[in-house]
């Protein structure tokens, strides 16, 4: 996905995820459709320290043309497997409960046929289809650096669930970028 921003990413062909499917159905106004394209990634782990924090980005090929028609989205589903929580999407806009998803995140300048959204977590648009000749990425757009933090309880085993998604159509595909040496789960010291 290097740039410059000069083809469209788009393709897959798998199937949807039922845990993403249910945290936008319990935002308010609700997203509902078809999940396209799920790709996820899920480990467990220990808690050392008493919270845990990582900063990524979300990027997107609808930015732009069709950031007011199709909303890409993602989750960080943590859950506490030693109490038997239930669980917690961590990516979402700062001080709320609102999954980060483009239809969440958009800048009207770049579409007039939608009002922005928390336009201040939207960090940079790359044209389509020309592309920037200087985009450092392939993708239309790209929101702010962002953090995803939870309290944790050290000694307790926890699940993460990393989950990205096309909804209602399988195009115009979307990444979630994660800075290098940013998931902090607490210092561990071997010797």
């Amino acid at each position: 996905v290097p740039g410059p921003n000069t083809s469209i990413l788009s393709g897959g062909g798998l199937g949807g995820d039922a845990d993403l499917s249910a945290i936008l159905a319990a935002q308010t106004p609700p997203v509902t459709g078809t999940l396209n394209n799920a790709t996820s990634l899920e480990f467990d782990f220990v808690a050392i320290d008493p919270k845990i924090e990582f900063n990524f980005m979300f990027a997107s090929e609808e930015y732009g043309t069709f950031q007011c028609g199709f909303s890409d989205a993602f989750a960080f589903i943590l859950t506490d497997v030693t109490e038997g929580t239930a669980p917690v999407n961590l990516a979402v806009i700062p001080n709320t409960n609102i999954p980060v998803t483009v239809y969440n995140i958009r800048d009207t300048q770049y579409n007039p046929g939608c009002t922005s959204n928390n336009v201040e977590y939207f960090g940079n648009y790359y044209a389509n289809p020309a592309g920037v000749l200087g985009a450092p990425i392939n993708f239309n757009g790209i929101t702010v650096p962002m953090v995803a933090t939870s309290p944790v309880t050290p000694g307790h085993t926890y699940h993460i669930k990393m989950v990205i998604a096309d909804i209602n159509d399988a195009s115009y595909d979307s990444a979630v970028f994660l800075v290098g040496g940013s998931f902090n789960i607490g210092n561990i010291n071997l010797p």
